[in-house]
């Protein structure tokens, strides 16, 4: 399955299908480390794949590829109109 990641507002990194369905999400931790997080929902799917803790969002995004046989590549973030900081 091929996956895109998107930064978000804080620090999460949000991971989506083609068809813009969640898959998972990758955080960092104060320490600068990454972890791969998912709802149970998105468990079954991704239940095997290493969590973490990663040195780099590329290292998330290659267990990811591992795990669902797919390319995961990195997507134009988007701020909602209303977000004035």
């Amino acid at each position: 399955m091929d996956t895109t990641v998107r930064a978000s507002l804080s620090n999460r990194w949000a991971v989506t299908d083609l068809l813009e369905r969640s898959v998972c999400s990758i955080v960092c931790d104060p320490d600068r480390q990454f972890w791969i997080v998912m709802t149970s929902a998105e468990l079954p799917r991704m239940q095997d794949v290493r969590r973490g803790p990663f040195k780099a969002v590329e290292g998330a995004m290659q267990a990811i590829e591992k795990n669902l046989r797919g390319s995961c590549r990195r997507g134009v973030s988007v701020a909602p109109a209303d977000y004035f900081p």
